[in-house]
């Protein structure tokens, strides 16, 4: 169920980060499910950090561990525009960082969705439904589940949150 106390969670990562990253004047929000005020949600926190290139934090991966973050390596978290962090304590995972370009297409795409949802309840009930019938099905299997949102969201925004943007037509 819904935490009233995922906001100051929120605020409190927001500022360790900016203080990981001073000299980058990264632009942060909270997105996801925890960002939305009443919906259920995994206790994970998420937050969008835009940088002017998402990839100048690869840079930073030891003074962000410092921190607690973790850089994700992987392929599937790593893109040109795109890079993942990640916060455990205690072998939790508590927070999740979406590395993105600050105000381009995937910043947009998730504030849209996040606010798309705080203001259509039907909607964001719909989403909840999704996600619970989701983590039954997926147990164990992260990917899968995350596929299973990205379709909901592509349903809702026209494309994936982290879909590049379609080339201009010539």
């Amino acid at each position: 169920p819904y935490q009233a106390g995922w906001p100051a969670r929120y605020r409190v990562e927001a500022e360790v980060l900016r203080a990981a990253l001073r000299g980058h004047s990264p632009v942060i929000e909270h997105v996801g499910s925890t960002a939305v005020p009443g919906l259920a949600a995994m206790p994970v926190i998420d937050l969008m950090l835009g940088l002017p290139d998402p990839v100048a934090v690869d840079a930073q991966a030891a003074r962000l561990a410092n921190f607690g973050y973790r850089l994700l390596l992987d392929d599937a978290h790593r893109a040109p525009d795109r890079r993942v962090l990640t916060r455990h304590v205690r072998g939790v995972l508590t927070h999740q960082v979406h590395v993105v370009t600050a105000f381009g297409d995937a910043w947009h795409r998730l504030l849209m969705f996040r606010d798309l949802l705080r203001l259509d309840r039907d909607l964001a009930l719909a989403y909840e439904s999704l996600k619970r019938e989701l983590a039954r099905q997926t147990r164990g299997r992260p990917l899968a589940y995350a596929t299973g949102k990205a379709d909901f969201i592509a349903s809702v925004l026209g494309r994936p949150a982290f879909a590049p943007a379609p080339a201009p037509p010539h």
